[in-house]
């Protein structure tokens, strides 16, 4: 096995989940997302699964994650993939700063030739990353912790800026995000954000001894990858720093899609409809 799938910590792990859901997806019939990528990192990884104890990686081998897991994380990715779409359009020679990338692909999916991109991420992410993806002038990867300050000097340039966060910020604590967004609104003014986030009713039933036996039997993911940060409403946010605006916000549900099936029956009780979604500020 790559030893470097072995070192990765167990929040690390869980993007082995979000790339399978994506590879899956595109090898569905009328796929709601086509990742060629995704597939490829897939097919190569495999291999090395075989004779893993590792539950997800058990769980990618034999392809038992639910098909609906698949649906929603390729809707998710749509999603952000329209957003920082969006932000090229308005922007194509800006830049978009990919937080707690793993093994995203969503360059190589909507590069526009012009846009400058940075994918960061824990240095072991990192290491895996770089076999199976591809550096260039415009796309850089950095491997160190977005908490430290150490990413900044070499993000920072005159130019607009899109932060991206999907299935990032729920693994962190308040107050280190808290951190982050000081960092992120002293040193990029007039920059955008985009992020999912976990309704804290929600994070917080998921200490429960039920929940973690749920994750780990659904998902494959331990105690140490749950979620730790919540948020009560969109617009929690605005509490923090007067520089951050809310804009709008997307649900999995809003768009009825028909491979949701019965799941969208969620879009009527608030509660279910929110129990993660995506929000979108803009940073004064």
């Amino acid at each position: 096995m790559d030893s470097s799938l072995n070192e990765l910590q167990e929040v690390s792990g869980t993007m082995l989940i979000t790339l399978f859901a994506r590879a899956k997806e595109s090898l569905s019939k009328n796929p709601i997302l086509f990742d060629k990528k995704a597939v490829e990192i897939i097919d190569r990884l495999i291999p090395d699964f075989v004779n893993s104890p590792n539950p997800i990686h058990r769980k990618i081998l034999r392809g038992s994650y639910n098909s609906k897991l698949a649906a929603t994380m390729a809707l998710r990715s749509r999603y952000f993939d329209r957003c920082v779409g969006d932000f090229i359009k308005r922007n194509p020679r800006g830049t978009v700063v990919n937080i707690g990338c793993g093994l995203d692909t969503r360059f190589e999916r909507i590069d526009n030739g012009t846009i400058h991109w940075f994918d960061i991420d824990l240095p072991e992410v990192i290491e895996l990353r770089r076999k199976y993806l591809t550096e260039s002038e415009r796309q850089v990867f950095i491997g160190c912790s977005i908490l430290e300050r150490g990413w900044i000097d070499e993000v920072k340039a005159d130019r607009p800026y899109l932060f991206v966060a999907e299935g990032v910020f729920m693994y962190l604590e308040e107050k280190d995000l808290k951190a982050l967004f000081a960092m992120i609104s002293d040193n990029f003014p007039h920059s955008e954000l985009v992020c999912e986030v976990t309704n804290r009713f929600w994070v917080d039933k998921m200490k429960s001894r039920y929940m973690r036996f749920k994750f780990k039997h659904q998902l494959g993911m331990s105690g140490g990858a749950t979620f730790t940060f919540g948020v009560p409403h969109s617009r929690y946010f605005e509490e923090w720093d007067d520089r951050y605006k809310y804009l709008d916000e997307w649900t999995y549900f809003d768009e009825k899609d028909r491979k949701l099936g019965w799941y969208n029956v969620f879009s009527f009780v608030e509660l279910l409809r929110k129990v993660q979604w995506t929000v979108r500020y803009l940073i004064e």
